[in-house]
């Protein structure tokens, strides 16, 4: 890590996606915008948190936002009709991409810090590093959460 994230480095972030102009990406920042406008004004309890940070990046069969990233990516420059007006060697190139993107963010070692954010978080004070088991404990969590969700598309 280079230093210290601080919230405004992720307001840029936001903002800068705000700017595309895309009703989608909209609708994500505001997720994000809504779970730190929670964070801060102390709407989370630890439980809730370590689960929101396990939905986001610490999932181990890639039930996370970073896996929906991933496979968002591979559907997007693989079957994507827009993508025929290309050349084929170009769209290849494409695709070839898209799969090199989708498969470096669903590497396990990308989620094992928001893992380590998890096990810290439990409340049990002698857990340092978290298990296989409790990797799929959240995962479950996170899907329960996630069907239960009435912001989940229907």
């Amino acid at each position: 890590m280079n230093g210290p994230i601080s919230i405004s480095d992720l307001d840029e972030v936001l903002d800068t996606l705000t700017e595309l102009e895309d009703e989608d990406l909209d609708r994500i920042v505001a997720g994000f915008r809504g779970l730190v406008r929670r964070a801060q004004t102390g709407q989370l309890d630890i439980n809730t948190t370590q689960v929101i940070i396990a939905a986001l990046a610490a999932s181990p069969d890639n039930g996370d936002l970073i896996g929906a990233c991933a496979y968002t990516i591979a559907e997007l420059t693989d079957h994507n009709p827009a993508l025929d007006q290309l050349a084929n060697d170009h769209r290849k190139e494409v695709i070839k991409a898209g799969q090199e993107a989708a498969y470096h963010l669903t590497r396990p070692k990308l989620r094992d810090p928001a893992s380590l954010a998890c096990a810290a978080l439990d409340t049990r004070r002698d857990v340092r590093t978290v298990t296989d088991t409790q990797r799929k404990e959240l995962s479950q969590k996170v899907a329960d959460a996630n069907r239960q969700s009435a912001n989940r598309p229907k």
